[in-house]
This record gives structure tokens, C-alpha cells and sequence, in this order.
């Protein structure tokens, strides 16, 4: 399934804190079991480098919000596209790339030099 693209600002975060994010969209109809996914990938979508898990739901069949709190994964100085996956009985009903990637950032020890 190709993914469609969803807005999301562009957020910086630390290596390792935690988040939440949360998704609002419409499943219909109402009372599907589903689950949401968000999740972190650097290398295309081969690996999950950081993920909310699967957070169960039930379709609301009008627009609901479903929070995912997801850890930072621990390397920095990376960008990561965000991910999110929306199933219902084992078979994925949506697949959604991020606009915009989280990013998080090096930063070098600072040399101090006086004059």
C-alpha cells in the first residue's frame, strides 16, 4: 500500500525524551476494532527505531483523536521520518508518511579559546 502523506510541524526533541502525539482522523464505521501506530524511521521504513506500540481504539465513524506517546530513540544527530499505520482485524485499512521529519540534533562539545 503506497502512503499517503499527512501534515505535521517540523519537531526538534532530545535523544531518549518522551512525547505524545496525537492523530486525529475518521474511521467509519463506527465500532471497528482498530489499532494506530506511529512510528520512527530513518532508513525508509526497513526498521522501526522508536514506535508507540500498537494503541488499540474503536472506530468512532466521526473524527476522534488517538494519543501516541512515543520515546526518542537514543542516536542523535539523525532525521527520521514519522510513520502511522491504522488497522483493523490484522489488515491495514491506512498508511501515512509525515511532511515533515523529526529531527534530532548534534551538538558538539564547545571549545572555549580566550585571547
Amino acid at each position: 500500500m503506497k502512503r499517503a502523506l499527512m501534515l505535521m510541524a517540523d519537531p526538534v526533541f532530545v535523544a531518549g525524551s518522551t512525547h505524545t502525539a496525537t492523530a486525529s482522523l475518521i474511521v467509519s464505521p463506527a465500532g471497528l476494532a482498530c489499532t494506530a501506530e506511529l512510528w520512527l524511521t530513518k532508513d525508509g521504513g526497513a526498521t522501526k527505531a522508536a514506535s508507540s506500540g500498537q494503541v488499540p481504539f474503536t472506530s468512532a465513524g466521526v473524527t476522534q483523536s488517538i494519543v501516541l506517546p512515543v520515546t526518542m530513540p537514543p542516536g542523535v544527530g539523525f532525521s527520521y521520518a514519522v510513520l502511522l499505520d491504522i488497522e483493523s482485524g490484522g489488515e491495514i485499512l491506512g498508511a501515512y508518511q509525515a511532511t515533515e521529519n523529526v529531527v534530532i540534533p548534534f551538538i558538539s562539545t564547545p571549545v572555549i579559546t580566550w585571547q
